[in-house]
Formats: C-alpha cells, structure tokens, sequence
C-alpha cells in the first residue's frame, strides 16, 4: 500500500487561526481524502506584541511573514490566514492558490449593557485601534471616545465586561467561527460599517512553483469569493494606503456581476468619501483599479495624505 502524501499546513496559534485552520482543513480532507493535512503553529510578530496598536508596527504582513518563511525553509508546504491580514502584493515566491467559503463579513458592536449604537451614553468609550472603523463609527457618533484594544476575541470581551469599556467592535466571521453568540441587531449594516478588505474571507498560500501543492487546494475554492476578494484586493493594492490608513472595501457576486462600496478616509479629521460601483465580472479588477485612482485624485483635492494615517 502507497503511503499517503502529507501536507503540513502553516498556522498561528492565537485559537481563531487555529480554528479556521482546522475548519479549513477539513474542507481539504473531504476533496483529497488519499491526502494527510498536518497542522503546525508559528508564532508571528503581530501574535507575539501585544503592548502596541497594529498601527504603530509602520508596516504590513505582521501576522504571515513567518509564514511565509516556514514554506521557504521547508517546514510547511502551505499556510491558511485571514485574508485581511495579507498584504496586498505577494512575495514572488507566493501564490493565494485558494479561498475558501466567505464567512459574514459584518462587523459586530457589542456593547456592555446591551444598548445599540444609538442608544449608548454620551461620550460613550469604543474599544478599536482599527482607523477604518473609527472614522466609520465617528460619521454616526461624533461624541463617541475611542481607546486603543489588543487581544483575541475572548480577551476583548472580558475588557469590555471588566468596564473598561462600553462598547467594543469584532468580526461576525471570526465570532461565527469560534461559536461566540451575538445577536442579530448588533451586526452592523454594510451601508453603516464597510468591512475590512478580505474581512472573513480565509486565504490558502503556497509556493508559487509547487504546482501539485496548488491542484490539491484549489479544489476547496470558492469562485465568488475569489472573484470578490481579488476585485477588493485590486482596489488596496492600487490605492497603496497602508494599515494606518482608514481603508475598506466590500464586494459581493451575483448574477454574473460584482457590486463593490470602497471607502477612503482622514484618519485625523475623521472624515470618509464612499462610492459604490456594480460592472460585470470580467471588468471588475480593471474598474476596482479605476475607482481607486478616482479616489486618490479625490484625497489630494480634499488634502487627505493617507500615506500617513
């Protein structure tokens, strides 16, 4: 009997990467049941700095360049992350080779005593560091206090029920996939929150020429969701806003067409400009690249550096 191939897959150890891992994983067994998938954790700077806003790192991929290296020394064949924490140009090496099923991509505001964004206090403390959702937040709370959070999901909470916030913002993805309930009134509309790009979209990366590693993941992708993150991701890439920089971008598939809302800001004058474009799929990278540099003109009018949020 043939002995069966393994596939030792990347992955950090926080439990949310660990868990879609696994769920990700087992997307992979049930297309290549003669394959074993082997799980093996790195630790990443953005895992390992827990003192510090993301925002103060002043560059991107702090949660995959160690994965990245795993697969170029030879201790892992592929690597499974949150999209939105891959950078928007890939190392020459690499390759996105697959995106599984998007999960929600909302985000989610709970708060301490149950209250809605309109209901909460004047003055009201939100636990964020993320640029994108603090301008978003201020356009509908002007009043709203922000104060800085670091931690994982559950971690977050505990804060929040400690007091030492009243209100805090989390991913529906990353709720749903570690089975956190929440109830449905405190998903943020996307015409409220626009999410993250890639925002509960789960990305498979490989070495670019290992061209059997890339056959077996490609089996789990999901056309739609390729075919909105890369329209996403075109957008980030074109407008080169980095993590400081109050960015988001959200598109959705169907029928053959893609409906994308892209938002840039002012991460000092809490400020937005949001378009929403519909093309067909064909156009959509090419017309997301477009609409960014339409956006660029516009910060430059408006005196919008986002180089520097």
């Amino acid at each position: 009997m043939s002995k069966k191939r393994v596939i030792r897959v990347a992955t950090r150890p926080s439990l949310l990467a660990k868990t879609q891992t696994e769920q990700t994983v087992e997307l992979l067994k049930a297309k290549n049941p003669d394959i074993e998938f082997q799980i093996k954790t790195f630790s990443t700077k953005g895992d390992r700095v827990l003192d510090r806003s993301l925002t103060q790192f002043g560059t991107t991929g702090l949660f995959v360049k160690e994965l990245e290296m795993a697969m170029l020394e030879g201790e892992a064949d592929i690597a499974v992350h949150s999209l939105k924490d891959v950078p928007s140009i890939n190392p020459p090496e690499f390759i996105l080779a697959a995106y599984a099923p998007r999960e929600n991509s909302c985000d989610v505001l709970i708060t301490r005593l149950g209250e809605s964004l309109s209901e909460l206090k004047e003055n009201f403390i939100l636990g964020t560091g993320s640029p994108r959702r603090r301008v978003q937040i201020a356009q509908i709370r002007p009043d709203v206090t922000f104060k800085e959070i670091r931690g994982n999901i559950d971690t977050r909470i505990q804060k929040l029920k400690n007091g030492e916030y009243d209100a805090i913002l989390l991913a529906a993805a990353g709720m749903n996939r570690l089975n956190i309930p929440f109830e449905s009134k405190d998903t943020l509309d996307l015409d409220i929150m626009t999410p993250a790009i890639g925002q509960g979209a789960i990305a498979i990366e490989c070495l670019k020429d290992d061209h059997e590693t890339i056959k077996i993941v490609s089996s789990i992708n999901d056309h739609d969701t390729e075919k909105a993150v890369l329209a996403e991701r075109a957008f980030m890439a074109e407008i080169e806003g980095g993590c400081k920089f109050p960015l988001a971008a959200h598109a959705i598939c169907k029928n053959d067409q893609i409906t994308m809302t892209a938002l840039v800001g002012d991460g000092q004058k809490l400020t937005q400009t949001k378009r929403t474009i519909t093309v067909d799929l064909e156009s959509s990278v090419k017309t997301a690249i477009n609409l960014a540099q339409e956006l660029k003109e516009e910060c430059k009018k408006l005196n919008i550096n986002y180089h520097l949020f």
